[in-house]
C-alpha cells in the first residue's frame, strides 16, 4: 500500500495590481542578476499554490518566491538531492515553514504554521505542525522543474542573461540530466 502524499506546485494567473513598490537597489549592491530575478518576480507576479497532500500553501511570486531564490534555491534542491535536510520559509504572504529531510527514497516534510490567522482574522502567536511522507523523486524532480521554469521565464523576458540562468540553475541541471 503506498501512503505517500503528492506534493505539487502549481502557478497562478498573473496578478493585474502590484501591492508593493517595484524592487530597488538605491546602494547599487545587487548584481545584474539578482536585480533582474526581483523585477522579473514583481513584474511577473501570480498565486503560487504548493499543493502537499490535501494541504494547499498560497504564496506569490513576489515576494516569497523572490525570497527563496534570493536563498539560492537551486543548492537547496542539490542539498536535497545529497541527504541534507532543507527549509523552506514564507514569512511575507503567510507563515508557514517546510521542512523537508530526506529519507532513503522518501522525503519527510514537516508542514509548519506558525503566527497565523484563522478563519476570523484573529492573529495568534501559536503553532501548528502536519507531517507528510512524500517520494523523493517527485519532491526532486517538482523542485527542479519550478526553479528551471522561473529562470527560463526571466531570461525569456529579458530580466537575466542566458548566462546568468546557466550559473543559477547549474546545482539542480546536473540531476534533470541525470534522471
Amino acid at each position: 500500500m503506498n501512503n505517500l502524499h503528492k506534493f505539487q506546485i502549481r502557478w497562478g494567473e498573473p496578478l493585474l495590481e502590484k501591492f508593493a513598490h517595484p524592487p530597488e537597489d538605491v546602494l547599487g549592491e545587487l548584481s545584474h542578476f539578482e536585480m533582474g530575478i526581483r523585477r522579473f518576480c514583481y513584474e511577473s507576479d501570480r498565486p503560487i499554490s504548493i499543493k502537499i497532500g490535501k494541504e494547499q500553501v498560497k504564496v506569490f511570486l513576489d515576494p516569497d518566491i523572490s525570497m527563496l531564490l534570493e536563498e539560492d534555491l537551486p543548492t537547496q534542491i542539490d542539498q536535497l538531492s545529497r541527504g541534507e535536510k532543507i527549509h523552506l520559509e514564507f514569512v511575507e504572504s503567510c507563515c508557514v515553514t517546510i521542512e523537508l529531510v530526506p529519507l532513503d527514497n522518501k522525503v519527510n516534510c514537516n508542514l509548519g504554521y506558525f503566527g497565523y490567522s484563522d478563519s476570523n482574522k484573529n492573529f495568534s502567536l501559536g503553532s501548528s505542525y502536519k507531517q507528510f511522507q512524500l517520494d523523493r523523486k517527485e519532491v526532486l524532480e517538482t523542485l527542479t522543474d519550478f526553479c528551471i521554469k522561473i529562470a527560463d521565464m526571466a531570461t525569456e523576458t529579458g530580466y537575466i542573461t542566458r548566462q546568468e540562468r546557466d550559473d543559477f540553475i547549474s546545482p539542480v541541471e546536473i540531476h534533470k540530466i541525470s534522471s
